[in-house]
Parts: C-alpha cells; structure tokens; sequence
C-alpha cells in the first residue's frame, strides 16, 4: 500500500477488529500508547490499520469507531491536506527512509496540533530507515509531544533497531483464519476458485492475494517454477536463468521462491499441513523427490539473508543476487 496516496475514509480489516477495539477502549480510557509498531507479514493489513488508525484520532465526530468522513479533520484527510498527519515512505520504492525526512518529522511531532487534537506520524516501512535515520527517530519516541502517536509498520522486524523496537507497544498483524480471508476477498474477485489460487499464491495474506489478482505478473508464476525445478536438475542453467528472471520484480519473485521453499520443507519432512501452492503441487512433489534435505534449508537460510539485505537499502547488485541463489540451488539435488 502506498500510504501517501490514500483518498478515502479507512477502517479496520474484518480480521482486525478485536485489535481495533482494544485501542479504541485505551483511548476512550486515556490509555493509548504513544508510540505502535504494526509487525507481520505483508498483506495482512497493517498499512490500511495504520491509516485508519490515524483518521479516527484525527476525526472530531466520530461514529460506531470510525471516522465520520464529514467533519473538517475528515475532509482535510481525504484531500491530503491534514496539518495533522504525517505519512513518511521513502521518496521511491525499495529506497531508504533518509535521515533528513526524519529530521523533518521530529520537527513536526514537537509542535501542538494545528486542530488542537492528536498529532499523527504513519511510517512505513521501518525497517528501511537506515541507522543514522533510526538514531534521529529516537528522541521523538522518547519525548514524544502531547497527544502524539508514532505509528511504524513493519513487514520485517528483525531490520528494525532494537532501540527502536523497545520504544514502542508491538502489535502482531497475523495471517487471518483462511474463512474471514475469503468472505472479504469473494466479493471483490467474484471467483471461489480463483480466491482460493490467489490465497494460496499469497500465502494466505488477503491484502497480498487481492495485490495479485491485479497483477500482470501472476500469470508467469508457472514458468518461474519450471525453470526453477530445471536448474535443480541440471536442465537449466543458473546464469542463463537469473538474466531471464531480471524482468520480474525482486520483492516478488523472491516471495514465491520462499513460499515454495517452505512447502517443500513440508513435503520433504512429511509435515500434516497442506502445502500452501497447491495449483503447483506436482512440481513441488518432484522437486521433492530429488532434494537434499540439508541443501535446502541452507538455501532457505541464504535466501533469508538477501530478503534482510534488500531490507536494509543496501542497494545490492539484483543480477547478482539471482545467479547466487540459482548456483546454490543448482547444487541442492542428491548427488
């Protein structure tokens, strides 16, 4: 979710609403925290929380828990235009939050509300503030302004300092129960069969699954998996197919080698779960057939490794990193 171009009343996630109650009774209570960090998976949510979040705080009529959406602070959110409400991204995707944006912030969350209620800083993802940015964050979460709320969304949790992390209350944002998932997608995509792919896909995470329907890319999900399977076998070979793969987007390519990753654990252990692809079952079970069990939780470990380096804005050779993964991979077959 792009949080800066958001133009419409949020609410919490069917998923989400004993977390959104909770917070609503610490605030009615004088309770609220004054600074969240929204941990989880990605496309649980967590943005849309935030977002949503914020508008109720910043609302001055709010009804049943939600933002009214006719009050000034409502208007001035749809617009884009609230004094109140800071949302900082890094200036492009995949980049670092820099530490002059930080600075910025700090400024902002030292004042007094314009519209004399809460003051309201959405960040996200946290985990791409680099070190120096982290460090010019903290005196805000230490000495926030009053009725100040920092909220920091994160996918990725272990790159988030953990000064930052012992400064803020976390909220876990979890894959939902696979049911409420799809009564929320249905409607939205019209075909069972074709929720049920996408959550699968997705790994359960609704928001990701409705992301995907939308996307031109889910479409070469099944060549990806075959060359895959044939730089395992040596059919392939792994440069040759890392240059190939280079018109996909990282982030999402690599989800789909981590979730086939660990469905193949589930096979190769003889794990009760069903694995979560299973439209690509077969090609999973013959790639199962011919794994080294070690290799490939030593390739499930290096691929973890280039997810954390993408995550701290190292702003690594992508090329590179394919033909990694794919040369260590091509050696995880029985021998």
């Amino acid at each position: 979710m792009n949080l800066a171009e958001i133009n419409h009343l949020m609410v919490a996630l069917p998923w989400q609403q004993a977390s959104w109650l909770r917070l609503i009774e610490r605030l009615q209570a004088g309770r609220m925290p004054h600074a969240l960090l929204l941990r989880g998976e990605p496309g649980t949510g967590k943005g849309q929380f935030a977002l949503a979040l914020g508008q109720y705080l910043l609302c001055q009529q709010p009804v049943a828990n939600t933002a009214c959406g006719k009050c000034k602070g409502c208007l001035l959110n749809l617009a884009g235009t609230h004094p109140d409400l800071a949302i900082l991204e890094p200036e492009e995707p995949g980049r670092a939050i820099k530490v002059d944006q930080i600075r910025a912030v700090v400024q902002f969350v030292g004042k007094t509300a314009q519209l004399g209620g809460y003051r309201v800083m959405v960040l996200g993802p946290a985990e791409s503030m680099n070190a120096n940015a982290s460090n010019a964050l903290l005196k805000s979460l230490e000495e926030p302004g009053e009725r100040t709320l920092l909220i920091l969304v994160s996918d990725q949790i272990s790159g988030v300092l953990p000064t930052i992390r012992s400064r803020c209350e976390v909220m876990e944002f979890g894959i939902p129960d696979r049911s409420v998932a799809k009564s929320w997608l249905l409607p939205q995509i019209g075909d069972d069969n074709k929720v049920e792919k996408l959550l699968n896909v997705a790994g359960g995470a609704p928001c990701r699954a409705l992301s995907l329907d939308q996307s031109e890319w889910l479409g070469e999900r099944v060549t990806v998996v075959q060359q895959w399977l044939g730089v395992l076998t040596g059919k392939r070979d792994a440069v040759r197919t890392a240059d190939g793969w280079m018109q996909y987007p990282l982030k999402e390519l690599l989800n789909w080698l981590q979730a086939w990753q660990v469905d193949l654990a589930r096979l190769v252990s003889g794990s009760q779960q069903p694995i979560h692809n299973q439209d690509l079952e077969q090609d999973l079970h013959a790639a199962a057939a011919v794994l080294n069990v070690n290799q490939l939780f030593f390739c499930y470990e290096h691929l973890l490794n280039v997810k954390r380096l993408i995550a701290s804005q190292a702003n690594p050779n992508t090329q590179l990193l394919l033909e990694e993964l794919l040369l260590k991979w091509s050696q995880a077959a029985k021998r």
